[in-house]
Order: C-alpha cells, then structure tokens, then sequence
C-alpha cells in the first residue's frame, strides 16, 4: 500500500466512512478508490480534489510531500502554551509562531497547530476579562472581587492540566483528540 492510498484510507476510517460511501460522496468509481488504498495507483488532479473535499481535508493533510515526523517540535508546540506565565499573551504568539514556520516541515503540526491555537484564543477570551472584571471590582472596593481571581485560577489550572495532557499522549503517540472544542477560529 502507498502512503499516499493508507493516509486516504486512515482519514476515511477515522471519518467513519465506507469506501462506498466516500466513493459515492467524491463522485468517483469505487475500484478507483479501492486501487488508490491499495496503492495500485496514485490520484492526480480531479480525483485526488475529489476525494479530499469528500473527506473534508485540505490536500495538503493528505499528501504530506516531504515532511518529517518530528516529535520533539510537536512537544515544543504544545509547551509553548506555557509561556503565559511569563508573556502576556504568549499562550498564543509563542505557538504561532511555531506553526507558521513547521507546518509544512513537520507531520501533524498543521492539524494540532490549529486545534491548540483555536483552544488557546477560545482559552484567552474567557480568562483575560475575567482578569479585568477583578480589577474592576478592586478598584470598587466590591467584596466579590475574589470570586473572579477564582474563576481565573481554576481556569488558569486547567490549561496547565491540557498542554500535561497533551504532551503525555504524544509520548504515547496517541491520536486522541488533544483539546476540548474550542471556537473555529482558525480553519483548515
């Protein structure tokens, strides 16, 4: 089997899909997509779009060119969320940053970058007012004041809990999903 026909496969069988149901969902043959999967022959120009609009995927995901697996720059992404604790912000800039200039060196950068970046603004949105709201009721004098810091913190704590998370299941080489969902912000 190529690489080429195994990634369409894994991504149809992670979809849940048939070989029927993506041949009938890409309008191709059926013993198109099953010599492609066996690797019997390659997809070029149409049938090759076709069946990566059908899997919803870009392209690129699936035909991986010349990247490397590189599990030390995944690890790297995924710490870099930590540099919140020292740049404002840096949850988001530090990983971006990463993504932009690996992910098309590196296997799997492109899919994780975007789940943790799209994690890390929905994280950032909820938590940074959280922090002006407390600022606000100090500055009032409202007794309240420490139920937002609370909020903050516990929120704070989880974050922590999911780049730990994440960085365990690369070791495993896990594919399970990293982050929670989040806001689509930035798409595939």
């Amino acid at each position: 089997m190529s690489r080429l026909g195994q990634k369409i496969s894994e991504i149809r069988k992670r979809k849940g899909l048939s070989q029927e149901e993506l041949a009938a969902k890409a309008s191709i043959n059926l013993r198109t997509l099953q010599r492609v999967e066996k690797g019997e022959t390659e997809p070029r120009g149409y049938t090759l779009k076709s069946i990566c609009q059908a899997l919803q995927v870009d392209v690129e995901e699936v035909y991986d060119y010349n990247k490397e697996a590189d599990r030390s720059v995944l690890l790297l992404l995924h710490l870099s969320v930590l540099s919140y604790f020292m740049v404002p912000l840096g949850n988001i800039i530090f990983p971006l940053i990463i993504w932009i200039t690996q992910k098309r060196k590196v296997l799997h950068v492109q899919e994780q970058g975007i789940k943790l970046l799209n994690f890390q603004i929905t994280w950032s949105l909820i938590t940074y007012p959280l922090i002006v709201v407390y600022g606000i009721m100090k500055i009032l004098h409202y007794p309240g004041a420490n139920y937002a810091i609370t909020a903050y913190l516990v929120l704070y704590f989880l974050n922590v809990v999911y780049v730990v998370r994440a960085v365990l299941l690369i070791y495993k080489e896990s594919d399970k999903n990293l982050y929670p969902l989040a806001l689509n912000i930035i798409k595939p």
